[in-house]
């Protein structure tokens, strides 16, 4: 065997073991971020009547056109009212609250990670769901339905969540502009949140337009150096493998 050969084959071995360490390493840092940091999925039942209990307290939702011009919705939960405007008006006169479907949601929701059908629907039997408002607020001065759908990084989400003893906690997250590794900005929707995910539900087309993907608090990122290891022996490997099978030139 040929001084050409004897190193190609080097750097070949050399690679699949460095490829076998690496990825050993980054098999078991994925595992332990998954154990560290378990994703949590969340379940939610769409509510379209205008009226319905929470904590068993009555709920009533009802327009407010007193003003054509700036009609608004109006939620009483118990004597405590809420008054949203309306973002989005209503393109047709459907049923409930279907006619506000294009900017709000009310929504039941309950984690669903590592239950079965039958659990789930226990932990609602017992109570222990959570009950939200979830608004959409396009840019001011767009029309809705054109460029209010396509200019997604100015939407507004609001989120009102109705507490056990009345009332409501409000927040308010902006479009997601963090993609790739970067850090999520304070006040932008998060993953791995029901925030998140019920917004999720806003948006137009979700599956084709929804947020860039952010791996800042991914397996991908607790990989470490062990991802970019495995990649760079691996291709040292495949290079090493093509040299030593490479025909060689016929001395004349």
């Amino acid at each position: 065997m040929d001084r050409s050969r004897r190193i190609a084959w080097a750097v070949t071995i050399t690679g699949l073991v460095g490829l076998g360490v690496s990825s050993m390493v980054m098999v078991r840092r994925v595992q332990q971020f998954h154990k560290d940091n378990p994703r949590v999925l969340f379940a939610f039942q769409r509510i379209d009547d205008r009226e319905f209990r929470a904590a068993g307290k009555p709920v009533t939702i009802t327009d407010d056109t007193t003003d054509p011009a700036k009609p608004k919705l109006v939620i009483d939960y118990a004597g405590e009212k809420l008054t949203l405007d309306v973002a989005i008006p209503p393109r047709y006169e459907l049923p409930g609250l279907k006619k506000h479907e294009d900017w709000l949601r009310v929504l039941r929701f309950a984690p669903f990670s590592g239950m079965t059908e039958e659990q789930f629907q226990q932990t609602l039997k017992e109570g222990k769901d959570r009950l939200a408002i979830v608004t959409r607020t396009p840019p001011a001065g767009v029309d809705p339905a054109t460029w209010g759908t396509v200019w997604r990084k100015a939407w507004v989400f609001d989120f009102y969540e109705f507490k056990p003893e009345g009332g409501f906690t409000h927040e308010t997250l902006k479009y997601p502009s963090a993609s790739g590794l970067k850090k999520p900005r304070e006040g932008e929707l998060q993953e791995n949140t029901w925030q998140h995910q019920a917004a999720l539900q806003l948006m137009p087309n979700a599956g084709q337009t929804g947020p860039t993907r952010n791996f800042y608090g991914d397996a991908l990122r607790a990989a470490g150096i062990s991802l970019p290891a495995a990649a760079f022996s691996g291709l040292a490997a495949a290079l090493g493998l093509a040299f030593a099978f490479a025909p060689r030139k016929r001395k004349a």
